[in-house]
C-alpha cells in the first residue's frame, strides 16, 4: 500500500534520507509536507551522547547551560510559531555536506535536446499544431496577475506589499496551483499577519536577490530543506518555484515540482520528450539544482513555439498523456 501524507492524505510520499536517529525522512510531493516516519527509537548513539553529557556535567560540578548561536529575530519567530501552532518542520536537520561547484555539477546533468529522436519531434510538432488550433493564446488573467505580483516582488516594492496580498498569493490558483497550503496557513496564523508577512518577504528577497549562497540553485535548495530563517515552514518547492515564475516569466515554466506522481518536470521530460532525468533519491544533485536545470531543459526543448511560457505549460500538460506519445 502506498504511503499517505499525514497532512493532505495523498499517496505521494517520497524518501528524503535517514534522520540521525535512524528513522526515514519523508516528503509529500503533492503538498510539500515533510515528516519523520516511525516512533523515535532509543539508539546506542543517543545513550552514548547522554552518558558523555552527564560525565561532562559531573566533572564540571556545576550546572551547564546550552549555548545557542545568535540567530536572526525572524528565525526565532518562525521556530516558536511552529511550536505554538502545532505544525512540524523537519524533526532532524540533515548534515550539510560540501557541495561540488555549480559548473561541475551542471556538467553532470547530461540530458539535452539532441537526445530527442527526430520521429518524436515530428509527433510533438503535429500535436503542437493541433493544440494551437484550439488554444491559440494563453490565459489573459494569468498574464495580468503575473504583472501585478512581478512588480510587488521587486526590491523597492516588496517591503510595502501588504500581508493580505502576500497571503492571497500563497493561496491563489492563478499561474499554477501550489498544492495544499495547510502547513503554510497554520504557520501564518501562528505568527500573525505582521510577522508572517515579514517572514514571507524574507523568503522572497533571499530567493531572488540573496548573496549567500551565491548560486540561485543553492538558495532554492536552502529554502526547500530548512525551517531556519530566511526559510519559512510551509513555503516549499511549489510556492518557491511559483515566485520564480512570477519574477522571471521569460525563464521559468509554471510547473512547480521537480518530480511528482501527478506530473512534475521530470515526468514531463520523460512522457513528452522521452528523456530520463535523475531521481532525487539516486543522485547527489540537490533539489534546487534539479529544479533549475530541468526547467532550463524544458524551456530549451519547447523553444519559441508559444506565446509565453504559461502557454507552453498549458501545452505540456495537455500533451503529456496524449496517446500518440505512448
Amino acid at each position: 500500500m502506498a504511503l499517505a501524507c499525514p497532512t493532505c492524505q495523498e499517496s505521494a510520499a517520497e524518501y528524503l534520507g535517514m534522520a540521525d536517529d535512524g528513522r526515514n525522512m519523508m516528503r509529500c510531493t503533492s503538498c510539500g509536507h515533510e515528516w519523520v516516519l516511525g516512533a523515535k527509537p532509543v539508539s546506542p548513539r543517543a545513550i552514548s551522547q547522554t552518558t558523555r553529557s552527564r560525565s561532562t556535567s559531573s566533572a564540571a560540578k556545576k550546572p551547564t547551560t546550552t549555548s545557542r548561536p545568535p540567530t536572526r529575530s525572524s528565525a526565532s519567530v518562525t521556530r516558536s510559531a511552529g511550536r505554538t501552532s502545532g505544525t512540524r518542520g523537519p524533526v532532524q536537520q540533515r548534515e550539510r555536506r560540501p557541495l561540488e561547484d555549480v559548473e561541475t555539477a551542471r556538467a553532470r546533468f547530461t540530458a539535452t535536446a539532441d537526445m530527442v529522436p527526430p520521429e518524436r519531434w515530428r509527433i510533438i510538432e503535429a500535436l503542437r499544431r493541433e493544440f494551437l488550433a484550439d488554444f491559440p493564446h494563453p490565459d489573459e488573467e494569468a498574464g495580468r496577475y503575473r504583472d501585478v505580483y512581478r512588480q510587488a516582488f521587486e526590491a523597492d516594492a516588496l517591503p510595502y506589499t501588504t500581508p493580505v496580498a502576500l497571503k492571497d498569493f500563497a493561496n491563489s490558483k492563478v499561474v499554477a496551483r501550489p498544492g495544499n497550503m495547510s502547513r503554510f496557513n497554520d504557520e501564518w496564523r501562528a505568527l500573525g499577519n505582521v510577522r508572517a508577512a515579514e517572514a514571507f518577504r524574507g523568503v522572497v528577497d533571499h530567493l531572488l536577490r540573496g548573496e549567500d549562497p551565491p548560486a540561485p540553485e543553492d538558495r532554492l535548495t536552502e529554502l526547500i530543506t530548512s525551517d531556519e530563517a530566511p526559510a519559512m515552514p510551509g513555503f516549499r518547492e511549489a510556492m518557491l518555484t511559483r515566485v520564480l515564475c512570477i519574477a522571471e516569466p521569460e525563464r521559468f515554466l509554471p510547473i512547480l515540482i521537480y518530480t511528482s506522481p501527478a506530473g512534475g518536470k521530470r515526468e514531463i521530460a520523460r512522457q513528452v520528450f522521452g528523456l530520463e532525468l535523475p531521481a532525487p533519491e539516486t543522485t547527489s544533485q540537490t533539489i534546487g539544482r534539479l529544479a533549475y536545470w530541468s526547467n532550463d531543459l524544458l524551456v530549451e526543448l519547447i523553444g519559441r513555439r508559444f506565446v509565453d511560457l504559461d502557454h507552453a505549460r498549458q501545452f505540456l500538460w495537455w500533451v503529456k498523456d496524449h496517446p500518440d506519445l505512448t
